[in-house]
């Protein structure tokens, strides 16, 4: 089975030397745990390997993403030149505020012939816990999550869809995502740790335990070694 490797220190002996070709991976988290720099740092690791990646926000200005590379020393010349490429989605729809709500169904149009042109293998939605808010009713919700689901895996892309852990009316793990790693930031003896825990992952065996992480000059390390209660 061919895999992708996952650009994140630590993260590819959790999941058997990394994420399976053509899987839809859920990454839940709640603010201020690394999901958006785990996300950059997945694109960037598809780089050094010579495969494209995009990260479509949702969320995030250009600007702000920007930033968040150069701060933690990655490379934002590939976004400059077409190796990747980074998209603001909500720019692009900056004229239509009378629709300011995103469907999975808008993004899908948005990515049909994106994806095959321009060859991308690895796939970044940041995050879709902003698409929820166009559907009226979880059954909605997770109908047309489904659906964009399967149109991912057909495309053969690696995804990575980002999710706010605290959004209950996405619980899609069931029955959408190949995968769901969690990312944690919690309070611990009065000092915020950061930890991740793969929950589910089809198609490989994985480390089931939960690992510390720190934030370094390079983005996200992994201590596999240690293991949290």
């Amino acid at each position: 089975m061919k895999r992708l490797k996952s650009g994140i220190k630590g993260m590819d002996r959790m999941i058997d030397g990394g994420f399976p070709e053509g899987t839809v991976n859920l990454l839940k988290g709640p603010t201020g745990s690394a999901k958006t720099l785990f996300g950059l740092q997945f694109i960037q690791g598809g780089i050094r390997e010579g495969e494209k990646g995009l990260l479509l926000s949702l969320e995030e200005s250009r600007k702000n993403i920007q930033r968040a590379v150069e701060s933690f020393s990655l490379d934002w010349k590939p976004y400059e030149t077409g190796r990747s490429y980074l998209i603001d989605y909500g720019e692009i729809r900056r004229g239509d505020l009378e629709n300011s709500l995103i469907s999975f169904r808008e993004l899908q149009e948005f990515l049909n012939n994106f994806l095959t042109d321009e060859k991308i293998h690895r796939l970044v939605i940041d995050s879709i816990s902003a698409i929820s808010l166009y559907y009226t009713t979880p059954e909605k919700l997770r109908k047309n999550l489904f659906e964009f689901s399967r149109f991912l895996k057909e495309k053969d892309v690696v995804s990575l869809l980002i999710s706010e852990s605290d959004n209950s009316r996405l619980n899609v793990e069931g029955f959408v995502s190949d995968s769901v790693i969690n990312l944690y930031y919690e309070d611990f003896e009065g000092e915020f740790r950061r930890s991740v825990k793969i929950t589910k992952m089809r198609f490989t065996k994985h480390d089931p335990y939960k690992h510390p992480f720190l934030i370094m000059d390079g983005g996200i390390d992994i201590s596999v070694e240690e293991t949290l209660r």
